[in-house]
């Protein structure tokens, strides 16, 4: 991934041909292709299993977009195993400071630029969330904005599905961090709606405090994403940057729910075989070759590591239907094999 940022009139094209990108959408606004930070992330120093089973409330309104998408994200990092992430107020900040400046000076990217002011406070994710007053090991950020679409009813909810729907943002959200911080954001709360400019988007701050370790499994866990009884899964997934496919035009010819499978941090994962079942025909579902570190064509996993790998189907999935994924492999060294069933959202 460059270290750069985008004008957004650069982008407007781009983001029209991905309407309903980044990992699907409902067809009433344009989205832009949603861009995943790029990370290295230290080994976890403990050698036990710390996963978080349960965290403070967050301190967001009953009926905001930042709630809804906090009790979602938890709700499924915690069904399969990941652990819960910790409402952090000073990551809210961060989160914040990032979506306004975007908003305000029409840019899109995970990178700010000191000689565009307004707002600025950092280049960086880790940056802004310093200067938030947060203290960390590691801060890592994933977003996804829109364009024509002032609105962010539903937003916060809307975003955690699409994200977790493109394989490399889904590797952000299920990622071992600990804190989180949120911004759900409409251009109408920080400056007059631009034509063909940002008009919303939401900000997901990920970190470590200073003094803090990474959520760990224990050395045998093998964890997916979705796992087992996991509903409301995007079918489709038709852009993503960078794309996981290079040359394929995920507009008109998207991709399914990408299956993630994460071992500990630190070890070594190996997926030699997948299937996917549609469970109401029982007709197999094409998948593409399984992904890891080892065969990235973008070479982004090497800055997540070689814990972390996803099978991509080759086609939509069906709507309101589920799914038997079987998939199988080594865990550094030792063999694995995980069977479950996820349904899709209609």
């Amino acid at each position: 991934m460059k270290n750069s940022i985008s004008k957004l009139s650069t982008l407007v094209s781009a983001a029209l041909l991905v309407a309903c990108g980044g990992g699907g959408g409902d067809g009433t606004e344009s989205t832009l292709t949603p861009t995943p930070t790029p990370i290295t992330t230290p080994t976890p120093t403990n050698v036990t299993s710390n996963i978080v089973a349960s965290v403070p409330t967050p301190t967001y309104a009953s009926t905001s977009e930042e709630l809804s998408a906090f009790n979602l994200l938890n709700a499924e990092r915690s069904r399969c195993g990941f652990g819960k992430l910790a409402p952090n107020t000073l990551l809210d900040t961060s989160a914040q400071a990032h979506a306004d400046w975007s908003l305000i000076n029409n840019y899109y990217g995970h990178f700010e630029a000191a000689t565009v002011p307004s707002g600025f406070t950092g280049v960086t994710s880790q940056d802004r969330a310093t200067a938030a007053g947060y203290s960390s090991v590691s801060v890592t950020e994933e977003l996804i904005g829109s364009v024509g679409q002032a609105s962010i009813a539903g937003l916060g909810a809307s975003s955690v599905r699409s994200l977790l729907g493109a394989p490399y943002h889904l590797f952000g959200l299920m990622s071992p961090y600990k804190d989180l911080g949120i911004s759900v954001r409409s251009v109408n709360s920080v400056t007059p709606l631009v034509a063909n400019g940002l008009s919303n988007i939401a900000v997901y701050n990920f970190g470590v405090a200073a003094g803090a370790d990474y959520q760990t499994v224990d050395a045998a866990t093998v964890l997916t994403y979705p796992c087992d009884g996991v509903a409301g899964v995007k079918p489709s997934m038709t852009g993503e940057s960078p794309n996981p496919v290079p040359g394929r035009d995920l507009a008109t010819n998207p991709l399914g729910q990408s299956l993630l499978v994460m071992v500990r941090k630190g070890q070594t994962l190996v997926i030699s075989s997948a299937s996917l079942i549609n469970t109401a025909t029982g007709i197999a579902v094409t998948l593409r070759a399984p992904v890891t570190a080892a065969n990235d064509v973008n070479n982004l996993l090497v800055g997540y590591g070689t814990y972390m790998g996803f099978v991509m189907p080759d086609a939509p999935l069906a709507a309101n239907t589920g799914y038997q994924a079987t998939i199988a492999g080594t865990n550094d060294g030792s063999a694995f094999s995980r069977t479950f069933i996820f349904t899709t959202a209609q």
